[in-house]
């Protein structure tokens, strides 16, 4: 994988909109190798977006525009050297897993069976033509979902994890990139989040949450606002992570439910290793 930017830097400027309003521009720019780098990015953002702006376009904040900017906590390379995945920080707080030597899917589970009762009831009451339900829970739908796939694709592997919201999916045996046609259509065969299908094809790599989210653990809210700007920010920062890791004990990110297919080779085992090391995944911890 790509190495996650660890330079930032940001220039502020003027620029003036189509109609002649003044505006005041913050824009970051990032490399993987200097600070003087980053800037020279940041630079060139900014004459390019004043250049926009005159030209007529809207001022706005456009998801995903740009790198995550996440600090990086960890690397991890394969047998060869190479960097096979990273863990970062992300804006409220939580280590996530960043990689692309594994196919991870995010999938949500749909709305509870009283809700979905609910609206067959609503489709009877006004002349709606009857959805037929598949039989068992949401999660067990899903994850007979996950074995048919693993079933109709003999070469990869699955480690199926439950989540606080749905399911995580972790395909071994694939080639796919994050950006890739391939990647999309396992993804979406999977039923993974539509939000985090793009999220994975813009950024390039597939992403994984390993420490729980603090609302969820009941840690205090933050936004991480990485790179620090001073030395009392990253002091006030650093003290509430302490705080939240002490607010993480005693919960799971997910729960291992099943492996399926053959054995992941030696980096793809790193990273499940990683990965359940880090989220607690064994039974009995409540999921946050």
């Amino acid at each position: 994988m790509q190495p996650i930017p660890r330079f930032w830097e940001k220039v502020v400027g003027p620029a003036t909109s189509a109609d002649g309003t003044p505006l005041r521009l913050t824009i970051w720019g990032w490399s993987t190798t200097s600070f003087g780098h980053a800037r020279e990015v940041a630079g060139r953002r900014l004459a390019e977006t004043v250049a926009r702006l005159a030209a007529g376009a809207r001022p706005g904040r456009y998801y995903p525009r740009m790198p995550l900017r996440e600090q990086t906590l960890q690397e991890f390379h394969g047998a060869d050297g190479t960097l096979i995945a990273a863990t970062t920080r992300n804006r409220y707080g939580a280590e996530v897993l960043n990689t692309d030597r594994l196919l991870i899917a995010d999938v949500d589970l749909p709305a509870p069976a009283p809700l979905a009762r609910a609206g067959g009831l609503l489709r009877r009451l006004f002349g709606g033509a009857p959805t037929p339900e598949p039989e068992g829970t949401p999660g067990e739908v899903a994850l007979e979902r996950v074995r048919a796939f693993t079933a109709a694709n003999a070469a990869l592997g699955a480690h199926v994890y439950r989540t606080a919201a749905g399911l995580r999916v972790i395909v071994t045996g694939t080639a796919a990139a994050p950006d890739s046609p391939e990647a999309e259509r396992i993804l979406h065969e999977l039923a993974s989040d539509p939000v985090y299908v793009t999220l994975c094809a813009t950024h390039k790599t597939y992403r994984a949450r390993l420490t729980p989210k603090p609302w969820r653990c009941g840690a205090p809210r933050v936004t991480i606002a990485w790179p620090y700007p001073d030395a009392a920010t990253q002091a006030r920062t650093e003290t509430w992570i302490q705080d939240y890791r002490q607010h993480c004990r005693g919960y799971a990110t997910c729960h291992l439910v099943e492996r399926l297919g053959p054995t992941p080779t030696a980096d793809e085992g790193l990273i499940l290793d990683a990965h359940d090391r880090a989220t607690l995944a064994g039974p009995g911890l409540p999921l946050a």
